[in-house]
């Protein structure tokens, strides 16, 4: 396997204590998001991370909410107007998630 292949980045670390391979725990995700935001309470990159836990945990509305603040502390912000356009498709809102693509397309030029 070479190294920086996909199985190579998904191995669990290993820590060699007396000659035996130990795993090394990682923090989770929502928690290093919530070391960062306890730090920071403005962090974009956090809240965004935050943002996608919500939603992926189906609280859709409180994934926006947050992905608002994402956009006001930072309105060019990558791939939040598109991420953006995407919770509002899932809601079925079509002027929303226009509105929000085209601000994509224009952030991004």
């Amino acid at each position: 396997m070479r190294p920086g292949s996909l199985a190579d980045r998904t191995r669990q670390p290993t820590a060699n204590q007396g000659g035996v391979r130990v795993p090394i725990e990682r923090p989770d995700t929502a928690s290093l998001v919530r070391q960062r935001l306890l730090a920071n309470a403005d962090d974009v990159d956090a809240l965004f991370v935050l943002a996608a836990l919500r939603v992926q945990d189906g609280y859709l509305e409180e994934g926006l909410t947050i992905l608002d603040r994402v956009l006001r502390l930072d309105p060019r912000y990558p791939g939040a107007w598109r991420f953006k356009a995407k919770l509002h498709r899932m809601q079925g809102a079509t002027s929303a998630e226009q509105s929000a693509r085209k601000r994509a397309e224009d952030t991004e030029r």
